[in-house]
């Protein structure tokens, strides 16, 4: 007897509630994506806005950590640090010390200065994905080290983005922190990451240019 043609594919639970839990990580990023759109549509305060987008950004990610740059001519200053883990919100005037001191992009006979991941991300003008930031040449000599050992932190995998508007040049960068599974283990940044991330970027770059 010929066996049956038209048999109904068979799907595991599991691969059922994957499905189902992607589309709904999905259909919530839709969400707080056109939440941000229509914020922005509204009023174009920069600092209330910094700080929205990052902690939304952490959020739609699934990351501990979440920091914005913005460019002033050869430095990259911070605006935004949010860590989930360590309890911190902090927004704009870190000061000239210690670990969120500004980040140099040249030294002082203008050589362009690549060892921090954030001025890498500037100077290459494109993404940077480190999925173990501890395998880096120097790590020990680093910000990230100097951070960590600092704030008691554990900093893996880093997704880095330049910020600009419409193609232009970087003006910053928004960088994320450990991203994590469903289970709260570190994971490397995905291409899903990266393309949420550069939605994110884009909204910083608008809200620069036309905010100010």
């Amino acid at each position: 007897m010929q066996a049956p043609t038209n048999v109904p594919e068979i799907v595991s639970p599991e691969t059922v509630s994957a499905s189902e839990q992607a589309f709904r990580a999905l259909r919530e990023q839709m969400r707080e994506l056109n939440a941000l759109c229509a914020a922005m549509s509204q009023s174009f305060e920069v600092l209330p806005m910094e700080r929205r987008i990052v902690t939304s950004s952490a959020r739609m990610a699934g990351v501990d950590g979440c920091s914005l740059y913005r460019r002033e001519g050869d430095q990259l200053h911070f605006r935004v640090v949010k860590s989930t883990s360590l309890g911190l919100m902090a927004v704009t005037d870190f000061g000239e010390d210690g670990v969120f001191k500004p980040i140099e992009l040249a030294d002082a006979d203008g050589t362009p200065c690549r060892q921090a991941v954030a001025a890498r991300t500037v100077h290459e003008n494109d993404v940077v994905n480190i999925s173990d930031v501890t395998r880096m040449p120097n790590y020990d000599a680093s910000r990230i080290a100097q951070f960590d050992q600092r704030m008691g932190y554990d900093t893996r995998s880093i997704l880095s983005l330049p910020v600009s508007f419409n193609g232009g040049d970087p003006i910053g960068v928004l960088q994320f922190v450990n991203a994590k599974n469903v289970v709260g283990n570190h994971v490397p940044f995905s291409s899903s990451h990266v393309q949420l991330a550069r939605s994110l970027a884009a909204l910083v770059g608008m809200l620069w240019t036309l905010g100010g």
